[in-house]
């Protein structure tokens, strides 16, 4: 188990657990945290309800991850990584991003070709969660070396902290993208002629969220 304490984190810490700006800047200000579990249910409201999608797009394209998998993978599970991520960007615009700690190279694998078939919506609704499992993974270890940083100055202000997991927890995502689509990204919905309405709705989101992968990657250049 462990201990944290009540200590200003800066933004440029945070920085190391997420490449979205907005969402850095966020977590300090609502900074400091006395317990792992603040920070965590911090990070998950600014995540999930205070950002918009160019913030979840910034960090998505910002993880690293792809060495990862492959590290776990023989030669022919690694060249399906290459060929299939390869597909997966060309269709979505941004990396293939899974929090891959307990998962084998073949469940990956396997897990990319499933979410290739999705469309645009249920992709990035898939995508930010497990973004957002790496975002708690180093939450996490970041205050705990500021934990290991206070105790070897001798401060005192002590309090525990429980290791807390985006699964199992209801993070109405489903209702926070359909609020980014409808409010930030004005997109107007009806209730009479629903079904072809829907059918626009998602042709519209689909290309609100390629506009939005091109502005974030415009801005990383």
């Amino acid at each position: 188990m462990l201990r944290g304490i009540t200590r200003q984190v800066e933004m440029n810490d945070f920085s190391s657990c997420c490449s979205s700006p907005t969402f850095t800047t966020e977590m300090a200000v609502a900074a400091p945290f006395s317990l792992l579990e603040h920070a965590i249910a911090v990070a998950r409201d600014i995540w999930f309800r205070k950002v918009n999608v160019r913030c979840w797009l910034e960090a998505i394209s910002g993880r690293s991850c792809f060495k990862e998998y492959l590290k776990k993978a023989n030669n022919y599970t690694r060249q399906e990584l290459h060929k299939w991520g390869s597909m997966y960007e060309k269709r979505f615009g941004y990396t293939f991003v899974t929090c891959a700690s307990e998962k084998s190279s073949s469940e990956i694998l396997a897990e990319l070709k499933t979410r290739f078939r999705n469309d645009h919506v249920v992709e990035l609704d898939i995508a930010s969660k497990e973004e957002m499992k790496y975002i708690e993974l180093h939450i996490t270890d970041l205050l705990s070396k500021r934990y290991a940083q206070s105790t070897n100055k001798g401060d005192g202000n002590y309090c525990e902290v429980v290791k807390d997991s985006l699964d199992g927890i209801e993070t109405d995502s489903a209702e926070n993208l359909d609020e980014i689509f409808s409010v930030r990204i004005d997109i107007s919905m009806q209730s009479d002629n629903k079904k072809v309405l829907e059918e626009d709705k998602e042709t519209f989101d689909n290309q609100q969220i390629q506009d939005h992968v091109y502005v974030a990657k415009g801005a990383s250049i």
